[in-house]
């Protein structure tokens, strides 16, 4: 590894990498030393962004498991650098392939690919017992972004309305209280404006209100997100060319980001 560093002049530069495929003497078939600078002066998100740069070298081909070890030279690793990192690396590593098909003979077998999945990363860190307990709040937040994401990657005709309104409901399983508000609801609090929007469609509009109440009758004063879920835009529809309409996407952002916030809430205080 130090004849590959001098070589290729490497000095440890951020994102600066050594790269060796099928090391000779060692049963891995990937060594990859990657230059992260002056980690003394990183921030959170620099912990952060360097994970998901380490992530996204790592293919799954070399294997299902990567090792990675972190390593400072001015200034020793700590277990919320560590967390960063593996939070960066979580939310780099996520993909939607809930409707990918596998490759098929034509026979009808499956093909053999090399499409193969990493499926677990182990980081050897100074301090790995704090690091994990650490590591249970950023859990917390990969798996909302991670539904959030899901909720957004969802097709129109599959993710409608009421479709959304149940992935919001399952949230109770973590003792977040979830109100769905039906089309009949809607209008007798005079809501007519959102009911105006989708009356054009078959599915109706739906209101979904969540509350989470962890921090206890003392919490302070409530804070309020509210989000957006348009699961199948028409706006313009006369104008729009024909082309790609069973592509069109709602703008799921903001309701997906609410529900996902909700998610990484409730886990953190479990």
């Amino acid at each position: 590894l130090s004849r590959a560093a001098n070589i290729s002049g490497f000095k440890g530069k951020k994102e600066s990498t050594v790269d060796l495929l099928a090391p000779a003497g060692l049963k891995f078939s990937r060594l990859v030393l990657m230059g992260a600078g002056k980690t003394a002066d990183y921030s959170a998100e620099e912990w952060l962004n360097l994970g998901g740069t380490v992530r996204g070298m790592l293919t799954g081909k070399e294997g299902p498991t990567a090792y990675i070890v972190l390593d400072g030279a001015s200034k020793a690793i700590t277990p919320e650098d560590a967390v960063n990192f593996a939070l960066g690396a979580a939310l780099r590593g996520y993909k939607f392939k809930k409707y990918k098909s596998k490759p098929k003979k034509k026979n009808g077998a499956a093909a053999e690919t090399n499409d193969k999945t990493l499926r677990k990363i182990v980081i050897h860190t100074a301090d790995p017992r704090a690091a994990t307990k650490l590591y249970a709040s950023a859990r917390a937040i990969a798996n909302g972004v991670t539904l959030a994401r899901d909720l957004v990657n969802e097709p129109a005709n599959v993710l409608g309305p009421a479709e959304f309104a149940a992935r919001a409901k399952e949230l109770t399983k973590l003792d977040v209280d979830v109100n769905v508000f039906s089309p009949k609801t809607l209008q007798r609090l005079g809501m007519n404006a959102l009911l105006a929007v989708g009356q054009g469609s078959a599915r109706p509009s739906h209101v979904v209100v969540m509350q989470w109440k962890g921090a206890g009758a003392r919490g302070g004063d409530p804070v309020v997100f509210v989000g957006k879920g348009v699961t199948f835009d028409t706006g313009g529809i006369s104008i729009k060319p024909a082309a790609g309409m069973e592509d069109m996407k709602g703008d799921m952002a903001g309701a997906a980001c609410v529900v996902g916030l909700m998610l990484e809430l409730a886990q953190r205080k479990a």
